[in-house]
């Protein structure tokens, strides 16, 4: 039986790693993990800094702007990867929430409290499907399939080293690509940055040319069977 259950795992594994690699440009991933440590320092700079906050609020303050942050995060490499994305499919709590997809895949952001916890944003689906049931016009204001289920839907889950309000603790501990099971109560998988950017294919080296580089003189010898080789 755990066998079967880890063939199942592996074979939904390979599906989503299959999917994000063919539809998600691969400089998306890397600059997710570089800019989100900047996003996480840049957020506690400014929070550390506003003396309008009460101490004992400042946390709260983070977890407020450092979320706005990384959903501007998400949307600008949206738009430099050839993502298309809208903030009107999920709404919590008067909250609107990021969503950018292409081809199957769909992904929003969100902190989590711990490795292995879910966010509300995660039920994503059921949201989602109540959406769709309700007739909507065609009035243009929506990138193309904007409301049409990606089969691939993940969270971009995040977060800091610690919990406490110290320059330290609230860098960048965890980001990971983790898809929600069905009934949406815990993770049907869970992707590193490291294990999607390993699964593209490695770049292709650029050939050597094999004529003299411009800066150098050609050869005055003709006889030795180099030149143009």
């Amino acid at each position: 039986m755990k066998g079967q259950f880890m063939d199942a795992y592996g074979r939904l594994r390979a599906s989503a790693l299959s999917m994000i690699v063919r539809d998600v440009a691969a400089a998306f991933w890397p600059e997710l993990r570089a800019l989100s440590m900047v996003t996480y320092a840049d957020a506690f700079a400014e929070v550390a800094a506003d003396k309008g906050t009460l101490e004992d609020q400042k946390i709260d303050d983070l977890l407020q702007r450092r979320h706005f942050k990384m959903e501007r995060l998400i949307v600008d490499l949206a738009k430099k990867h050839g993502l298309a994305h809208t903030l009107s499919v999920i709404v919590q709590n008067n909250r609107r929430h990021a969503y950018v997809y292409t081809g199957d895949v769909g992904m929003t952001q969100s902190y989590v409290k711990s490795i292995g916890s879910m966010p509300q944003p995660a039920r994503f689906r059921e949201r989602f499907a109540n959406a769709m049931s309700i007739p909507r016009l065609d009035l243009g204001d929506e990138p193309d399939g904007a409301f049409i289920m990606r089969n691939l839907y993940g969270v971009i889950a995040h977060n800091p080293i610690g919990r406490r309000f110290n320059e330290t603790e609230q860098k960048l501990g965890m980001i990971q690509f983790c898809v929600p099971a069905i009934d949406c109560k815990a993770w049907g998988v869970e992707l590193t940055l490291s294990e999607i950017i390993d699964s593209y294919p490695a770049a292709a080296e650029r050939e050597t040319p094999k004529r003299s580089l411009p800066w150098k003189k050609k050869a005055r010898d003709e006889g030795t069977g180099t030149e143009g080789k």
